[in-house]
């Protein structure tokens, strides 16, 4: 017995789960004849041009194993784009989802006694629910930017990032990775962050101060600073007095 033809018609862009689900229950029907809206066309209709040309998308729905035929509706336009199609295939069935029912459609069919079956969006077993509005509207919404959090172990004291210049351990780092470096510690690593030279000097002088990576409770940050920078000044002062006695 021959298959009967089955049409649909569409954009295609930004090609999902949803698509796929809906040539499936199309081609349940009889084989299925696939008909891709054209750039200049998506662009008259919806005032913007597809995400993806129309020679890709076409190629992702021929790559379809449920589409008997696909081609680009390149002799029509707006929602009508497929009658020049569907009068050279001459289909038994034109079929869509509930999206995409329209009372043009339903016309165009009857004239040409071509059966009109709307489809409902089911997706397959275990799967989402995707259309490209929804995805579109997820892709267009602003990302929300998380709040900072400390990865280091020792919280409240800032690491350095040198932007321009800084210490490095050249010859320790190009053992692990040969070649030109850029430093930038995202995560604690104590060996890796003592040899890079990210402030470590400056904490082992907190850690003599204070004991501890903090400075004691209700100590102001000008405070602090005044006590830490005065510690690095007077050890300054001590090794360059060690190093002019020396000679």
């Amino acid at each position: 017995m021959e298959r009967k033809k089955v049409m649909v018609s569409g954009c295609y862009d930004l090609l999902h789960s949803g698509h796929v689900a809906f040539f499936e229950e199309a081609a349940r029907l009889g084989d299925l004849y696939v008909q891709v809206g054209t750039d200049e066309n998506i662009l008259a209709l919806k005032g913007r041009p597809p995400m993806f040309p129309e020679d890709e998308r076409l190629y992702m729905v021929r790559s379809c194993r449920f589409v008997h035929s696909a081609a680009l509706s390149s002799d029509g336009s707006g929602d009508l784009d497929w009658l020049a199609a569907a009068d050279r295939i001459k289909p038994d069935i034109f079929f869509v989802n509930e999206d995409g029912d329209r009372p043009a459609k339903r016309a165009a069919c009857s004239e040409r006694n071509v059966a009109y079956v709307v489809g409902c969006r089911v997706p397959s077993r275990g799967l989402p629910v995707r259309s490209s509005t929804a995805i579109k509207a997820d892709l267009a919404a602003p990302v929300p930017i998380p709040a900072p959090t400390p990865v280091s172990t020792d919280e409240g004291l800032p690491w350095r990032l040198c932007l321009a210049g800084g210490w490095l351990d050249q010859e320790w780092v190009s053992k692990h990775c040969a070649g030109d470096v850029v430093v930038l510690n995202v995560r604690f690593h104590p060996q890796f962050k003592t040899r890079s030279g990210l402030a470590t000097s400056t904490q082992d002088i907190i850690t003599r101060l204070w004991g501890s990576a903090r400075p004691p409770p209700g100590t102001t940050p000008e405070g602090a600073a005044r006590l830490l920078f005065g510690a690095l000044w007077k050890i300054l002062v001590s090794y360059h007095r060690s190093y002019s006695n020396s000679f």
